[in-house]
């Protein structure tokens, strides 16, 4: 598994942040567009709800261009909360796993180099997403249900358990307390994210802390 460790940005020491300036003047072979480095780690992140009429719903898939079929949204949507949730007061962690469509291509920019040099049990599954779930569910009398009852979930081709579900419980709380900004916040944030490494120990920053992967 992935081994990690967490410390807040300003304890940092300013060398560990990123920077894109080369030293050396080289220009990177190939442009990076928005959201291929976040697709590197994630599909999208998905948030779940409970709705009266229609039981469990997709609220929001971030970022906004990504699109799911009908059996994934379903899928989804089902899966992301517990099995009997009448219990599960406060906050639930738990991950899940789904096929994908037929036909859909995983991203042609995707870091071959990990594709090579990964364990096998840390490879993209280009047939599976892994879904890593945080519920939440809490007293509401503004509700009608009664209960705030609502999962942000991370949609991925890895399964990098501890740094995803490490990521979930980062986001989701805020996500939770303040709304979409904190989730284009994190979003933002893991688009800056260089690609995986196979043997290598990485810093990547989210939401003012910095995870050690």
């Amino acid at each position: 598994g992935l081994n990690m460790a967490a410390a807040r940005e300003s304890d940092r020491a300013p060398e560990s942040s990123f920077s894109t300036h080369d030293p050396t003047g080289r220009v990177p072979q190939s442009p990076t567009l928005p959201w291929d480095r976040f697709s590197n780690w994630l599909h999208c992140i998905c948030v779940v709800t409970f709705d009266l009429e229609l039981g469990q719903a997709m609220e929001l898939v971030y970022p906004g261009h990504i699109k799911l079929s009908d059996k994934e949204k379903m899928n989804i949507c089902y899966l992301s909360f517990p099995d009997s949730n009448s219990g599960c007061m406060g906050d639930t962690q738990f991950c899940f796993r789904i096929r994908q469509s037929p036909g859909r291509k995983a991203p042609s920019h995707t870091d071959t180099q990990w594709e090579k040099d990964a364990p096998v049990y840390l490879q993209r599954d280009h047939a599976h997403y892994y879904g890593y779930v945080y519920f939440r569910q809490v007293k509401d009398k503004s509700s009608r249900r009664g209960y705030f009852q609502k999962s942000l979930v991370l949609i991925t081709r890895l399964p990098f358990n501890n740094l995803f579900n490490f990521l979930a419980e980062i986001i989701a709380p805020e996500y939770f307390d303040n709304g979409e900004p904190c989730l284009e916040a994190a979003c933002h944030d893991i688009d800056q994210w260089p690609g995986p490494q196979p043997g290598e120990t990485l810093s990547l920053p989210v939401m003012g802390m910095v995870i050690q992967v």
